[in-house]
């Protein structure tokens, strides 16, 4: 290189804006920054955990009489009969599980229909979906993407228009629970199908079937020992999904519940309108514990599943 092409280059790069280079200090600056970020986002997210979970565990004398509104304990005496004959231990001391006892007596057959519909839930969508998953990336036919949208289509339909379609469309299963489970499979269904989708395009499972069959593998035997291990993941990703969302789902089960067959999210939503806060902080506090324990599975299996990726597993 001649000595003038080496002072244009020269000249080149010393004209170009140079990276700021973080000192010790800012890279400390930065960090706090973001911890105190964090602080806050967490009070935010725990602050209304720890009211609920206050008002579940203590008495009117330590909440204040005011808190004890709802029509449920409006003319109640001590002659009555039930959770609302004890209503007089929970004016006297600090800590009391009246309101957990409430809500299991009122709700305790609303939450296992709840239990029941997200079990349900999990067990046709698994069936279903990864049918539907499987043929959706393993053929090719006219209308395939527009058979996907279309079953992607009811993640952006409101609940209420849906519900009113199926009550509108499917008039003989208003009575009964079957129509609030198909409310909920339109809900779920799109989540394992994307779940199952996305992992069988992850890798090309086609060579796999192709070489399994060569070994003389039947088509039951290559899903299997050859489709189904490859999934497992994304079954169990979206098997979380579909009970985590059909557990909280309330937009549809609103309309569609009756007064025999109602979903939790509803009853809960019963509580805060007409129930004291003590029973409404209870409820939420059971709603928690039966959702939490999905949501840190998901979290597990779907960092594993990322971290198992990144490590070419």
């Amino acid at each position: 290189m001649s000595s003038r092409s080496a002072s244009a280059v020269a000249a080149a790069v010393a004209g170009r804006p140079r990276p700021i280079a973080l000192t010790t200090l800012g890279v400390r600056l930065l960090t706090s920054v973001a911890y105190v970020i964090s602080v806050l986002l967490a009070l935010a997210i725990l602050s209304p955990v720890a009211v609920s979970f206050w008002g579940a565990m203590t008495t009117s004398k330590a909440m204040g009489t005011a808190s004890e509104v709802g029509p449920g304990w409006q003319a109640t005496t001590t002659t009555g009969s039930g959770v609302f004959a004890e209503r007089t231990q929970a004016q006297t001391g600090f800590f009391t599980s009246l309101w957990y006892r409430y809500v299991f007596r009122v709700y305790g057959r609303t939450i296992l229909f709840t239990l029941q519909l997200a079990v349900v839930s999990v067990v046709i969508t698994t069936l279903i979906g990864v049918a539907a998953s499987y043929a959706l990336v393993r053929y090719r036919f006219r209308g395939q993407a527009l058979v996907e949208e279309i079953v992607l289509l009811p993640m952006s339909i409101p609940g209420i228009a849906v519900a009113i379609a199926l009550i509108q469309a499917h008039t003989t299963l208003r009575p009964t629970w079957y129509i609030i489970l198909v409310g909920h499979l339109l809900y779920t269904m799109p989540f394992m199908i994307r779940a199952v989708t996305n992992t069988l395009r992850s890798f090309d499972f086609v060579a796999l079937e192709q070489a399994a069959a060569s070994l003389g593998a039947t088509w039951w035997q290559r899903m299997c020992w050859v489709i189904l291990p490859n999934l497992k993941h994304a079954i169990l990703v979206g098997s979380l999904l579909v009970f985590a969302i059909s557990l909280g789902e309330f937009n549809a089960s609103f309309l569609l519940n009756t007064p025999i067959n109602q979903s939790y999210p509803a009853a809960l939503y019963d509580t805060y309108n007409l129930d004291s806060f003590q029973v409404s902080s209870a409820a939420t506090m059971i709603f928690m514990v039966l959702l939490f324990p999905a949501l840190i599975a998901l979290q597990y299996v779907g960092g594993r599943e990322l971290e198992e990726a990144g490590q070419g597993v």
